[in-house]
């Protein structure tokens, strides 16, 4: 355990501050707290005031440091980090970086800004934080379909019209990372949950809006893997060569004839690799 140097000031003992004068419990009071956590409510107040600049700053300078590395004017090993900290002064702070990729996202990606600039400026800096962690997940999960999925779109909305925008980016990231119990998990095998998107499919109602929007996101994967847009070409071809030679017993209820050919026996289970093994 380190030792306390000599010019290490101890922490005074709560007798010690109470045998003091009433006067002097003031004046430590204004050295304690008013002057070293006002500064640090002075320094938040400061941050939030010249976030929107700094996120447009920032934002510039990234596509400064990518043109440039583009044209080679700078080391082809020259990271985003080192960019700003032998250009710029210092490093980029996340959250400004953050803030920065979400402006490029919303207002310089396309051929028109999904949301203007001055609806951005008109944001509070809490607002503009909420949507950009939104939109940063919803690129992740929808790749290059995220400026045209629900989420992003009502994240628009927010943004676009006047009123509590961070109450209702709130609730739009409650609804993106909800996980109902009955979705499963990383753990959950495949054939589960195709088992419950059947159900749910089977469940649908014909004026209910949810199912509306299965059915439209059904539609969008199966034209996606149709396309070959969601699956590596080679692993593509080796996939369809496997489904023409294999049986889908994942895909059916054990003991049931297969919904296309009702009068052919029940498919039988596949064989482990240890069953086929002993076979041969």
């Amino acid at each position: 355990m380190a030792t306390p140097s000599k010019d290490e000031k101890k922490p005074l003992t709560f007798a010690e501050i109470s045998a003091m004068p009433r006067g002097d419990r003031y004046t430590l009071f204004k050295d304690n707290v008013v002057k070293p956590f006002g500064a640090i409510a002075k320094a938040k107040d400061v941050v939030v005031e010249k976030l929107h600049t700094a996120m447009k700053v920032a934002a510039a300078l990234k596509r400064d440091y990518a043109a440039m590395l583009h044209g080679k004017e700078i080391a082809p090993d020259t990271t985003e980090a080192k960019f700003f900290k032998d250009n710029c002064g210092g490093d980029l702070p996340a959250r400004v970086k953050q803030l920065a990729t979400f402006f490029n996202a919303v207002v310089l990606t396309g051929t028109k800004p999904l949301i203007p600039e001055s609806y951005l400026d008109a944001a509070s800096a809490n607002s503009l934080e909420k949507a950009a962690v939104i939109i940063s997940t919803e690129r992740k999960n929808a790749a290059e379909a995220w400026m045209t999925t629900d989420i992003t779109l009502d994240v628009v909305n927010a943004l676009s019209t006047p009123g509590d925008a961070t109450k209702k980016l709130k609730e739009i990231r409650a609804r993106q990372t909800a996980k109902p119990e009955d979705e499963g998990d990383a753990e959950t095998p495949a054939s589960a949950l195709l088992m419950l998107l059947q159900n749910r499919i089977m469940q649908a109602k014909d004026n209910d809006d949810e199912s509306y929007k299965l059915f439209v996101g059904c539609q969008e994967l199966a034209e996606a893997w149709g396309k070959n847009t969601m699956i590596p070409p080679t692993r593509y071809a080796e996939w369809l060569k496997r489904r023409e030679t294999e049986s889908k017993p994942q895909l059916l209820h054990a003991g049931q004839p297969a919904p296309d050919t009702p009068n052919t026996p029940p498919v039988p289970e596949s064989e482990t690799a240890e069953e086929t093994a002993a076979a041969s």
